[in-house]
């Protein structure tokens, strides 16, 4: 009788059991693929009485009684829980054009010594490969951690085996004052050939430009301390005008600093004086062009500066036009620009100034991106004086009753060391 009994009560205790056993939860959905600012719900299958909502990732997505949102490039899980119960629901939330990872901040300026850590989002989880594109300015650890070592920039790459996703890390340069590097005061009596070169010809110099630049003292001369450039209306092989251009291309060349010159501009309708730079590698306009002083005699009492490059040939968004003056022609000025390295958040600056009163400032539109910005590299000095061409424009012939001269007391460069 009493086994009968203890049988009849572990059936007993076996239905109880069996019958308040709890059901697993189910959810709508168990994978959601978000962007940020979305909103997506996810509900419980049946009963959610007493249901406890939480987010693994709150600064990816967040979670209020099952109303997702989501927060930023990464992933989460959202975890429901009732009673004993719970269930997942695994959140990617990828960039509004499907990039699944993100790295934060974009820029990172820096000190020498300084370390940083990156907060980051890798929405499907991948296995992470951290790198620097210049290890010597800055390295980064496999967790993003990067150590800044000398001014400069480095790009930081965060990547999967699918994707990949770039900061820049801008370490500080920290300048010294400004030193004379090298001059020419043009004092001898003849023109220094280890510094400049005369150049000849009368092919248009691709501008259409009416004159044969000549090596002859008529066109390009020392004297009175100045270097003398002389235009003429005279015929010359096949050309009714005659100048003088001269370039210091590989024996004077520079990358960076106060780049100047004192110089006298003739007046003259169709007169075209320069002073400018060019890049010392690849054709116009890989090579970058930078016009420190263009004056048109068509269009007076006004200076022009102007930078050239393969996304700006025209140069059309980078030339501003300096007015301050009333007494250009024939007075002396100086005209220059301070081309300063990574001065502002690791990009360049080019500064365009007359007599000191800076007119322009034109910033790197990339880093290190040639074709927005080849100031990087050694450029040369060109001094002409072109007459008419697409600038220069129609040429006044009642001009040549005197002289039409373009006078430089000097040129002279200025740098500064980076400590």
């Amino acid at each position: 009788m009493r086994k009968i009994y203890s049988l009849v009560l572990l059936v007993t205790v076996l239905l109880f059991a069996a019958c308040t056993k709890e059901d697993p939860i189910r959810l709508s959905t168990t994978a959601l693929q978000m962007k940020p600012g979305d909103i997506e719900t996810i509900e419980v299958v049946g009963s959610s009485s007493g249901a406890e909502w939480s987010s693994s990732n709150p600064e990816v997505a967040t979670v209020y009684y099952g109303a997702v949102e989501a927060k930023a490039i990464g992933s989460a899980i959202i975890t429901v829980k009732i009673g004993k119960q719970s269930a997942n629901c695994h959140v990617y939330v990828t960039g509004s054009d499907g990039a699944s990872l993100r790295i934060t901040p974009g820029l990172v300026e820096m000190q020498k010594g300084e370390t940083f850590q990156f907060t980051y989002g890798n929405a499907y989880d991948l296995d992470l490969t951290w790198s620097s594109s210049n290890e010597e300015v800055a390295t980064v650890s496999q967790t993003g951690l990067v150590t800044a070592h000398k001014p400069g920039n480095a790009f930081i790459t965060m990547a999967t085996n699918v994707a990949s996703t770039q900061a820049l890390v801008a370490v500080a340069h920290n300048w010294g004052e400004y030193q004379l590097v090298w001059s020419d005061e043009f004092n001898g009596s003849a023109l220094d050939e280890s510094t400049w070169t005369i150049q000849t010809g009368g092919s248009g110099w691709g501008n259409q430009e009416a004159q044969h630049y000549t090596n002859r003292t008529e066109n390009v001369r020392v004297e009175d301390g100045c270097l003398v450039i002389e235009a003429k209306k005279e015929h010359y092989q096949n050309n009714e005008y005659t100048s003088g251009r001269i370039n210091s291309k590989g024996k004077r060349e520079f990358t960076y600093g106060k780049l100047e010159a004192r110089i006298s501009i003739p007046s003259g309708g169709g007169l075209w004086p320069a002073f400018w730079t060019l890049g010392n590698s690849g054709g116009w306009p890989n090579c970058g062009e930078i016009d420190i002083m263009e004056y048109v005699g068509n269009v007076p009492n006004r200076i022009f500066g102007t930078l050239h490059t393969v996304k700006d040939r025209s140069g059309s968004k980078s030339s501003r036009a300096y007015t301050g003056l009333t007494n250009i022609e024939n007075n002396f000025h100086v005209y220059g620009v301070e081309w300063a390295c990574e001065e502002q958040s690791g990009k360049d600056v080019i500064r365009f100034y007359v007599d000191d009163i800076v007119y322009s400032e034109q910033v790197e539109a990339v880093v290190d991106d040639l074709e927005y910005w080849p100031f990087s590299r050694p450029n040369y000095f060109i001094i002409n004086l072109a007459v008419g061409g697409t600038l220069g424009g129609t040429i006044d012939d009642a001009i040549w009753s005197s002289p039409r001269l373009m006078k430089v007391d000097w040129v002279r460069v200025y740098q500064r060391a980076d400590k």
